[in-house]
C-alpha cells in the first residue's frame, strides 16, 4: 500500500495535513473522499480505508473536520472551502468520485456535496444533521462557542470496546467538539434547504440506533431527502468501531456496488 502525507494550502491561506492512500500507482478506478469525525485523525481509520482499497478506491483525505475536537479547527465556511479546493485538486475528472463523510463533517458537508467535481454517491457515516446537536452544552449569550462533551461510551455501546478508544490512544476520557455559534445556525438553515430539495447524487446513512447525536427528527429528514437509512442496534456513534462492524462494511458495500452497478452518474 502506497501512503503519502503532505501539506494542502486550501485558497483561503489555511494550511492543512493531506493524505492519499492506493493498493498501487495507478490501480484503482475510482476514488473515495474521506472527510473524518473530528476525534482522531483519518489516517487511524485503518479499517475503513483498507476496506475501500480492497474495492478499488484512492482513498484521499483531509485532516480537518467541522466541530473537531483537535487542531486545526475550521469555522463552517474554511472546512467549506477546504473540502470544496481539495477535491477540485485531488480529483481525476474521468474517475467517479464517492464522498464518505463522518459526524459532523456529514452534515456540513452535505450543502456543498452537488458542487463537488464528477461526484457520484455519498456515504454518510454516523450523520449528524442536527444544529445544534442534542447535548450541546448552554453557555453565556455572549461567549461566541459552544462546545459538545463526548465520551467514549457515546461512541460504542459495548463497555468494552469503549474502553478500547482509551486505551488504543485514540481519545481521552472526555473530548469535546467545538463550534462557532453563528455557525450553527448556517448550518442548520443550509442543511435544511438542501434536504428539502433533494440531494442530487445516491445517498445512504449508516447510524448506529441508539447514537446520541441523531434525532428522529434528523433520520426523517434524511428519508425524506432520498437517503437510504442502515441502522443498527445498540449501536452508538462509531459504528466502525462498535457491535455489528461487520453487518456495517457490508451494507457500505452493498451500496457502493449498487450504484457503480446501476451505472454511475457522475456530477459535474
Amino acid at each position: 500500500m502506497n501512503h503519502i502525507a503532505k501539506s494542502f494550502a486550501a485558497s483561503d491561506g489555511r494550511v492543512y495535513k493531506s493524505h492519499s492512500w492506493e493498493l498501487r500507482e495507478g490501480g484503482y478506478r475510482r476514488i473515495a473522499l474521506f472527510l473524518g469525525n473530528g476525534l482522531w485523525p483519518a489516517a487511524k481509520e485503518t479499517k475503513l480505508i483498507a476496506f475501500l482499497l480492497d474495492r478499488g478506491f484512492r482513498v484521499i483525505a483531509l485532516d480537518v473536520a467541522f466541530g473537531s475536537a483537535l487542531p486545526p479547527r475550521a469555522g463552517l465556511r474554511a472546512y467549506r472551502v477546504a473540502v470544496a479546493d481539495f477535491a477540485r485538486a485531488s480529483v481525476d475528472p474521468d474517475l467517479p468520485l464517492y464522498l464518505l463523510a463522518s459526524s459532523f463533517s456529514a452534515g456540513a458537508v452535505i450543502p456543498i456535496a452537488g458542487s463537488l467535481p464528477a461526484l457520484a454517491a455519498l456515504a454518510l457515516l454516523a450523520p449528524v444533521v442536527d444544529f445544534p446537536p442534542p447535548g450541546l452544552k448552554k453557555s453565556c449569550f455572549f461567549r461566541p462557542r459552544a462546545d459538545l462533551a463526548i465520551r467514549p461510551d457515546d461512541l460504542c455501546g459495548e463497555s468494552g470496546l469503549a474502553a478500547a478508544l482509551v486505551t488504543g490512544g485514540l481519545m481521552p476520557e472526555r473530548a469535546a467538539f467545538k463550534f462557532r455559534k453563528r455557525d450553527l445556525g448556517l448550518a442548520a438553515a443550509d442543511l435544511i434547504a438542501s434536504l428539502a430539495e433533494g440531494l442530487p447524487v445516491p445517498v445512504a446513512a449508516f447510524s448506529g440506533e441508539e447514537d446520541p447525536l441523531i434525532t428522529q427528527e434528523g433520520r426523517a429528514a434524511l428519508s425524506r431527502s432520498g437517503a437510504k437509512l442502515f441502522a443498527y442496534p445498540r449501536v452508538r456513534h462509531e459504528p466502525g468501531r462498535d457491535r455489528y462492524t461487520d453487518n456495517y462494511f457490508a451494507d457500505i458495500g452493498s451500496f457502493l456496488d449498487e450504484v457503480e452497478s446501476n451505472g454511475v452518474k457522475k456530477r459535474n
